[in-house]
């Protein structure tokens, strides 16, 4: 059986910010993967303008995140969102790895479900009981969204990743940094 942690720890980087995954996912997929047994979200998220495109669309979010006006993670638009997101990026790192697609969507979904949770209870904890400054701790989270992201992706199959594959899949990218 495999380990179901990869799909739980994409869920919860998109519990923390919502893009995270999606983004690491594109940029540790092939270019252009094409094939019937692919899916169309893989084709997508393996094009060049895709990955450019979620690739921005973290630091974008990433940025607006420290804004006071932006909503809650926690309350339905955001929650649905980010859930959505960590199904996608656990539906395709489990179909890559030959694995239920279902199942890695909704331990994608479930783990950014509880990601968006704990992670607004223990920002909301270090700033407003403990005193800590929101910008520290906030771009704490950032590197652990992007870290459970790619501890996620780390021990992905380069066979299955493919030859092209960007270097978060292989092991070697991670001793690295």
């Amino acid at each position: 059986m495999p380990s179901l942690m990869p799909f739980l720890e994409l869920g919860l980087a998109s519990g923390l910010r919502s893009m995270a995954a999606i983004s690491q996912v594109s940029r540790a997929l092939p270019d252009n993967v094409e094939g019937k047994d692919e899916g169309r979200i893989v084709a997508v998220l393996s094009k060049p303008w895709a990955r450019s495109l979620s690739m921005t669309m973290a630091v974008g979010e990433m940025v607006a995140d420290k804004l006071p006006i932006v909503p809650d993670r926690t309350d339905p638009g955001p929650l649905i969102g980010r859930a959505v997101n960590g199904a996608i990026a656990g539906h395709v790192l489990a179909t890559r790895e030959n694995e239920s697609g279902a199942v890695g969507a909704m331990l994608g979904a479930v783990g950014a479900i509880i990601g968006a949770h704990v992670g607004f209870r223990i920002r909301r904890a270090l700033t407003q009981q403990a005193g800590l400054p929101d910008l520290p701790v906030a771009l704490c989270e950032d590197a652990i969204a992007i870290g459970l992201a790619r501890h996620a992706l780390v021990n992905w199959n380069s066979e299955v990743a493919g030859d092209n594959a960007h270097p978060i899949a292989s092991a070697e990218f991670a001793a690295q940094g």
